[in-house]
């Protein structure tokens, strides 16, 4: 039976200290401030890796810049995700699958640092392409720092007036952003869930695992 453990944030840095063998597994979504605990299950050896997790806390508004001007005022849909992060090939794969949802303009927002592509994941982005998602690329090195962008993959929904009307994770189990999506449309507000991935860009990969034990 594996241990469970409490884990709970120092201060209100971008990531959590956290076992370096660790996945997590969220008991409901959370806030953007992640005040809840989270429940860890302990792993033990280097294969827990390939499934280590990070919370991160949920950017501003200012992250709509990622995006492209929308073509036309209307819904929209920003997928910030990353090719060498598998947490953002299992939603690459679950938007293949689903496809554009009716009456979104989706913008996948692909951040690439100095860590080589997953396998499969350039195949991936140019079917998204083909179904009709635009994919752009932005270096790592080149975010904005006041986007507050440290994590991937995240899910933000503007509003036919360009306002945030969700920021956060894709679900703590199963990707959730069509139901996400459908709670805004009909006007109710769904609490984000966290965004647990993969971070972004070589300083905060540094600090979250100093021992590169991931990274």
């Amino acid at each position: 039976m594996p241990q469970t453990m409490q884990v709970v944030g120092l201060n209100d840095s971008s990531f959590w200290p956290i076992d370096s063998l660790t996945e997590w597994a969220p008991d409901e979504p959370l806030g953007p401030r992640f005040s809840r605990p989270l429940t860890a299950r302990v792993g033990s050896g280097m294969g827990a890796l390939t499934s280590f997790h990070q919370p991160f806390r949920e950017p501003d508004a200012s992250i709509l810049s990622l995006g492209r001007q929308p073509v036309r005022p209307g819904w929209r849909a920003l997928h910030l995700l990353s090719g060498s992060c598998g947490c953002s090939q299992r939603v690459m794969q679950h938007l293949l699958q689903r496809r554009l949802l009716d009456g979104v303009e989706e913008e996948i927002v692909v951040v690439d640092g100095d860590a080589p592509y997953l396998p499969g994941s350039s195949l991936l982005l140019a079917g998204l392409e083909g179904e009709g998602f635009t994919v752009s690329h932005i270096a790592a090195k080149d975010l904005p720092q006041e986007t507050g962008l440290h994590g991937v993959p995240l899910l933000v929904f503007a509003s036919p007036a360009n306002k945030i009307a969700y920021v956060g994770g894709y679900g703590s189990t199963e990707d959730r952003d069509g139901e996400i999506f459908e709670q805004i449309r009909s006007g109710h507000a769904p609490k984000a869930f966290a965004v647990l991935g993969c971070a972004v860009g070589r300083g905060l990969r540094r600090n979250a695992d100093p021992f590169h034990l991931k990274y």
